[in-house]
């Protein structure tokens, strides 16, 4: 049988190791139990307390709950926005975690080459730099098209200037 609770731990730590600044964060706010209610699956109750955290499917007194679905998961994930309609219970401790969470930088290239190997974590790197270089390319042509209409506005300009000083 799988010792979920040293797995889980074994995690943290590498996620620690992939982001000191979560490091320091966990162990200022530690401990902390969360209660994960996704829909359509069981319930998941998560203890963050350094050495001593632990997962498991058994009830256990949690600070926060966490209800959502798993779509409404992966927005959080994606877009680093909490929406706060999700969370019960201590609201500030939930939100003072995900800060934490989302500031540190945790470097998931290294997380995917140390959990999945080499390739993966390659196949991970170019999906990260297509995805975010392509909301940066949408924004670039916005502000080429703010620059082209400045261009435009002060070619007219120096057009008045010149008839004026005519």
């Amino acid at each position: 049988m799988i010792d979920t609770k040293k797995v889980f731990n074994k995690l943290i730590r590498d996620i620690e190791d992939a982001s000191p600044n979560l490091r320091k964060a966990l162990k200022e706010i530690s401990p902390i139990s969360i209660f994960l209610n996704i829909k359509g699956h069981e319930d998941v109750f998560i203890t963050i307390n350094g050495n001593n955290s632990d997962i498991s499917f058994q009830k256990c007194d949690y600070s926060f709950e966490i209800r959502a679905s798993l779509t409404d998961l992966m927005k959080v994930m994606i877009s680093g926005q909490l929406n706060k309609n999700l969370i019960f219970g201590d609201a500030e401790i939930a939100i003072v975690l995900f800060n934490a969470i989302f500031k540190s930088n945790i470097d998931l290239i290294y997380l995917v080459d140390k959990y999945f190997g080499s390739l993966p974590a390659v196949f991970t790197y170019t999906l990260m730099n297509n995805v975010f270089s392509s909301s940066d390319e949408q924004n670039d042509k916005g502000y080429v098209k703010i620059r082209k209409r400045l261009r435009g506005i002060a070619i007219r300009l120096d057009r008045l200037e010149a008839l004026k000083v005519l």
